[in-house]
């Protein structure tokens, strides 16, 4: 009977009626031997690609906190020399910390993005996540607000990097395409109004802040400074003014000089991953062969059923 109420039964196709055409491969003694040696004889040579490209990647790099372990008041700069350079551009120079946990759970939900967008907060319970560095003296007063508020804003690493050469010529450093441009164009903006709050940072949009509030996700990380955009050929000095202190957290700094390849920066690790897969692979294909050479299993042989025993 007709109850005028749309009918619950799914439609009649094969997708919804679960008809589809489906494979269900049957897995052979053979064609298992098969699969895993043309995975180990596709995935070793890729692996040695992989390897190759990686090396072919020149990094350096050297520890800023072993020449002075002290604090920024006993040692303003700190100067480091790389020698033997033989680098061609684009050089991407980094700042990597270490022992810093940025990857926190209330340092990372320290922030207002209502704030880093521009927009005007007005409210204090806005600004919740942000404690204890949310507001000037514990001031309700929009005037005394942080902007931007919280820890990540304010403990943006501020040591600067002077690159220079054995003869002393500085070496151009830029700033062009170091942040993501989907966070400068979309996340940050600078607050139109400016006569309101403490500016903690000039400029939201400074592609260093950028990069300093994209937070990482280990304790030990390096986050991009600047381009060198000619080569490094000899040996080259950089002269860092020590404004970042570390020793209160039992961290360290360092400066990373770094090529790339076209598979990115330095990392062995996948090539090396594919190589021993594709490895495992052959010795087990290997294994089955000769197990099948050996002693085959006859195929539909009911004597391998529980039942049948």
């Amino acid at each position: 009977m007709d109850t005028g109420e749309a009918s619950k039964k799914p439609s009649s196709n094969p997708f919804k009626q679960q008809k589809l055409r489906a494979w269900q491969p049957i897995l052979t003694p053979k064609a298992v031997i098969i699969s895993f040696l043309v995975i180990g004889i596709i995935f070793i040579p890729v692996g040695v690609v992989l390897l190759v490209a990686s090396d072919s990647v020149v990094q350096v790099e050297s520890n800023a906190y072993e020449i002075c372990p002290g604090t920024a008041f006993e040692c303003p700069t700190v100067t480091v020399t790389f020698t033997n350079l033989q680098m061609q551009p684009p050089i991407y120079m980094y700042y990597k910390l270490e022992n810093f946990y940025q990857n926190h759970r209330r340092y990372v939900k320290s922030r207002s993005d209502d704030q880093l967008r521009g927009m005007d907060v007005t409210s204090r319970s806005a600004l919740v996540d942000c404690k204890p560095f949310d507001t000037f003296n514990d001031s309700s007063a929009v005037q005394d607000f942080f902007l931007p508020c919280g820890l990540i804003a304010r403990s943006q690493f501020n040591d600067t990097f002077t690159v220079t050469d054995e003869n002393g010529t500085v070496v151009p450093l830029s700033m062009n395409n170091i942040a993501w441009q989907s966070d400068v164009q979309t996340k940050f903006n600078n607050p139109k109004n400016t006569t309101v709050g403490i500016r903690v940072i000039p400029d939201f949009k400074n592609p260093d802040f950028v990069n300093w509030m994209r937070t990482a996700g280990l304790p030990t990380f390096r986050k991009l400074y600047r381009v060198i955009n000619q080569p490094l050929i000899g040996s080259y000095n950089i002269t860092i003014q020590n404004n970042f202190p570390v020793t209160s957290f039992g961290g360290h700094k360092y400066v990373v000089l770094s090529t790339t390849s076209w598979l990115g920066g330095k990392n062995p690790f996948l090539g090396y991953a594919y190589i021993v897969v594709g490895s495992i692979c052959i010795i087990l294909g290997l294994i089955f062969a000769l197990k099948q050479a050996i002693r085959p299993r006859a195929q539909g042989d009911t004597a391998y059923l529980e039942w049948a025993r």
